[in-house]
């Protein structure tokens, strides 16, 4: 090698160890040691270097975490260590009788360390000759995929570390609570439901590049040596964290031979006697929701190695850990099949199919999988064993899989629609069918005109929809009120009572107000509240229909609730000639299209202006709750679904659910149903009787 080349060679070297250096400064001990404009200009001579001098590239250059556009397949890869999952207690009383049973089983003594259970994408990396040589989805505990060239985006994983021996680092990839909203409301082609399937649905891309643009992190929690000789999990933790790992500062040591000289070097670190460990649980509770990262629970690990070899696994988890979860998934059961269900704006969700299983009261056999990030996210397929839990006290959605089932890799979506065969395209985090005449859209779109907080049509509920759009009888709107009910005399099912009761039905449905009316006809971006503020600016569907062939997005941007998307929407379904048609034959039909002057009287009095609210629970008044919705949003409120800090009202009523807890740790205003009714009283409204 020339004096020349020898030259290149340590110049490349020196900055990639003065880069690592600065990560390792910034992302673990969140102490910089240069300047970004000093760090940018050794990044791009080093990127220069390399490109000019290929021979010397290196695998593990910090040059690697911009990515490539290289497709990764994500090829299945056998795990070298045990990946299993942890068993669950969701009570102290629980955690103490597992306490009390594994210190009989070990002779009387025990120590544990207690970390945060991070809401992320658990993953392994592995390290050969202080190289991090891959790293893999955790999988069914046996078998991940590899997503290396994934995970070396991440800036605050080692791509080297000063250690010869044998690695494997089991953590978690998350992105911070605020990263995520900066992300979701900037950056996101879709809006992501949590921080956890942003970050699960990232690491799974096919091109490292398009990983580097997401905000994610990693926390460390496990470490298994080849050769080094370490006997307890508190010095791993403190090894790896001397490597360069970052790891959670909230962690917990407890002991009865507590030593006087222990060094635990983490920050918010806790350290006590095991009759300490309930006030530390309850003081995590507290702060969790302050945490910059989402926690669903903290993991308790006995700390001596000797131990855990001694209490083994079970096929399904250790012995020598549990979970500890804050919130309690309500049922466990086993997913049949997944399908996919197309939506009236054509979005594509999948839904598992499960074995029925009681869940508050009620038997469940389906629950919604969101989307592919979602699915992706718990690594969920036919077969798994799941938990679930009611959503909102509502939507029964799939939590965790608890037991993995043959498939390795989780479930792929279908790209074909299921109702018309044609092609489903991305949008964002969602696939959806564009084929307007698709029909499974038709039927969702009746469905959602008929039901109740829209025309509240009773007598026809989803089944009977159902059968009327199989027969032919209706395939759009209008044709609800136009066809013949007296035809079904002819079918089971259909006897005097019920077609009267139906067609009543439908007649009083013609009374609905010209916002209800709007709102129902299942139009993207059109819904309740935006249905109010057309009506409340233009009064008339003509005026709307006028304003919208002019194309004057102006006419619509300016009215406060109204950007520049929604305003577009508004033009282009205006400007359709199907829609058009539809509300031309519901004007033949009876219904209304106009705003009713005299209640504008009655919604002068905009008292719950700038208020926004989230109902939850039952209510002895308002059945459907939907109608305190309406109240809210007709005195000036808005009505949101998911408590966060933007909300400054809870209506509560009976058996609220998760909502109340997270409602108080954010101090909202929690307002019960009887306060509710005096908050109208006080501004001489009665909206009781």
């Amino acid at each position: 090698m020339s004096d020349e080349s020898l030259f290149i060679k340590n110049d490349i070297e020196l900055l990639r160890k003065r880069i690592l250096e600065a990560d390792k400064a910034y992302y673990v001990d969140s102490s910089p040691i240069i300047s970004d404009q000093e760090y940018d200009g050794l990044f791009d001579k080093l990127i220069k270097l390399e490109e000019k001098y290929p021979e010397y590239n290196n695998e593990n250059s910090p040059t690697k975490r911009v990515g490539s556009d290289i497709d990764n397949t994500l090829p299945e890869k056998e795990h070298t260590i045990p990946t299993l999952s942890l068993d669950k207690c969701y009570n102290i009383d629980d955690l103490i009788s597992w306490i009390d049973k594994n210190k009989i089983k070990l002779g009387g003594h025990i120590e544990l360390v207690i970390e945060p259970k991070i809401d992320g994408a658990s993953i392994v990396l592995y390290y050969q000759n202080g190289k991090l040589i891959s790293c893999l989805t955790r999988g069914n505990g046996f078998v991940g995929n590899d997503i290396t060239e994934n995970i070396k985006t991440i800036g605050s994983v080692p791509l080297v570390i000063d250690d010869k021996d044998a690695l494997a680092v089991r953590g978690e990839v998350f992105i911070n609570k605020n990263d995520f909203e900066i992300f979701n409301e900037k950056f996101a082609e879709g809006k992501y439901s949590n921080p956890r399937n942003l970050a699960s649905g990232a690491v799974r891309r096919q091109k490292s590049k398009e990983v580097a643009k997401f905000p994610l992190n990693i926390i460390v929690y496990e470490g298994f040596y080849d050769s080094k000789k370490i006997d307890n999990h508190k010095d791993i933790l403190i090894d790896l964290k001397n490597l360069g790992f970052p790891l959670n500062d909230h962690l917990g040591f407890f002991s009865e031979k507590l030593d006087s000289n222990l060094i635990f070097p983490f920050k918010d670190a806790v350290v006590g006697k095991i009759s300490d460990i309930s006030n530390y649980i309850d003081d995590l509770g507290r702060i969790r929701n302050t945490l910059p990262y989402e926690i669903d629970g903290l993991v308790i690990k006995i700390n001596d190695l000797k131990s855990r070899e001694a209490l083994g696994f079970t096929q399904h988890h250790p012995r020598w850990a549990i979970a500890y979860k804050f919130d309690a998934p309500l049922a466990v059961t086993r997913v049949k099949s997944i399908i996919v269900q197309i939506g009236r704006g054509g979005r594509a969700t999948p839904v598992a199919i499960l074995e029925p299983v009681e869940l508050s009261g009620s038997i469940i056999s389906r629950a919604t999988l969101h989307n592919q990030d979602y699915i992706d996210a718990l690594q969920v397929n036919e077969g798994d064993t799941v938990t679930i839990s009611k959503r909102g006290d509502v939507i029964p959605a799939v939590e965790e899989v608890i037991e993995k089932g043959i498939n390795v890799s989780s479930f792929k979506m279908n790209k074909i629609c299921p109702g018309c065969g044609e092609k489903l395209f991305d949008e964002g985090a969602h696939l959806f069918c564009k084929n307007e005449e698709c029909n499974l859209r038709l039927l969702e779109t009746l469905k959602y005109f008929v039901s109740r907080g829209q025309m509240d049509i009773e007598s026809l509920g989803g089944k009977t929809i159902e059968f009327l759009f199989q027969k032919g009888f209706i395939k759009e709107i209008p044709d609800i009120y136009f066809f013949d009910y007296n035809r079904l005399f002819e079918f089971e099912g259909f006897k005097d009572k019920k077609i009267n009761n139906i067609i009543q039905a439908i007649n009083e449905s013609k009374k609905k107000d010209f916002k209800t009316i709007l709102s129902s006809l299942g139009l993207k971006d059109i819904g309740n509240k935006v249905a109010q503020l057309l009506t409340d600016n233009f009064g008339d569907i003509d005026t709307i229909i006028d304003f919208s062939k002019n194309k004057d997005i102006s006419k619509f941007t300016s009215i406060d609730g109204i950007g520049e998307s929604i305003a577009n929407s508004i033009i282009d379904h205006f400007n359709n000639s199907k829609v058009l048609d539809i509300i031309n034959r519901l004007k033949k039909s009876g219904l209304n299209f106009i705003e009713n002057k005299e209640n504008k009287v009655m919604i002068k009095n905009q008292f719950l202006n700038n208020t926004r609210w989230v109902i939850t629970g039952s209510f002895e008044n308002f059945k459907p709750r939907e109608k305190a919705g309406e109240l809210i949003e007709k005195y000036g409120g808005e009505v949101l679904t998911s408590v966060s800090s933007k909300i400054t009202h809870l209506l509560c009523g009976e058996s609220a659910g998760s909502k109340l807890d997270k409602a108080r740790s954010l101090n909202i205003a929690i307002i019960d149903e009887t306060e509710f009714i005096n908050m109208f009283s006080v501004n001489n409204i009665n909206i009781i009787g």
